[in-house]
C-alpha cells in the first residue's frame, strides 16, 4: 500500500478514535479512502466517532472507501453470545445507530468466514461480532468481491482480520 509506485499519499487524518489516509491507488490510481477506528465501549463516544466519519466522508466525497477496526458495537443481537445482552432500550438504541451510520456511510459490512465472533471474553464464556471491514459497492468493483477471514487469535482477546480478493483460503 505504501509503495510509491502503487500508490501516491493525498493526505492522512486522525480523530478520536480513528486515523485515515486518502490515497491515489493502483495502476488507475483510483482515489482511495482507508480508515482504521477503536471505538470507545460507552454510546455517547461511538456516536461521536460515527458523526465524524460521516463528516470525513462528506468532505472527502467519491471515493473507494474502506474502514477497518474495533467498533465495539453489533448490528443484532445474534452477534452476541454469553454476554447478559437484553434489547433494553439501550441495546437496541445503540444496534439503530450503528446501522443507520452503516447506512448513512454506504459501505457493506463484509460476511465473515471461518469464525462467527472477533472478541472473546478471556474465560470464554462470552463472544462478540464486534471487529469489521466495511467496504463501499465502488471498493468491490475497482478490486473485486473479496473474502474477510477471521484468523485465530493468540496473545489478544480479538481474532485478527484479513480481507483478500476472491475466495481463497489464506
Amino acid at each position: 500500500m505504501w509503495n510509491k509506485e502503487c500508490s501516491n499519499l493525498i493526505f492522512s487524518f486522525v480523530g478520536e478514535g480513528f486515523v485515515g489516509v486518502c490515497l491515489d491507488w493502483g495502476v488507475l490510481k483510483h482515489r482511495c479512502v482507508i480508515i482504521s477506528v477503536y471505538a470507545k465501549c460507552d454510546l455517547a463516544a461511538k456516536r461521536r466517532l460515527w458523526d465524524k466519519l460521516l463528516q470525513v466522508r462528506r468532505v472527502v466525497g467519491e471515493a473507494v472507501w474502506c474502514i477497518l477496526g474495533d467498533f465495539n458495537a453489533v448490528r443484532n443481537a445474534d452477534e452476541r453470545r454469553g454476554i447478559n445482552f437484553d434489547l433494553s432500550n439501550t441495546h437496541a438504541l445503540e444496534m439503530n445507530y450503528f446501522n443507520s451510520f452503516l447506512r448513512e456511510m454506504e459501505v457493506e459490512d463484509q460476511n465473515l468466514l471461518e469464525r462467527r465472533y472477533t472478541w472473546f471474553h478471556p474465560n470464554g464464556c462470552a463472544m462478540s461480532r464486534i471487529d469489521r471491514i466495511l467496504v463501499s459497492e465502488e471498493w468491490n468493483e475497482v478490486w473485486g468481491d473479496s473474502s474477510l477471514w477471521v484468523l485465530p487469535r493468540d496473545i489478544s482477546d480479538h481474532c485478527p482480520l484479513l480481507l483478500k480478493e476472491g475466495g481463497f483460503r489464506p
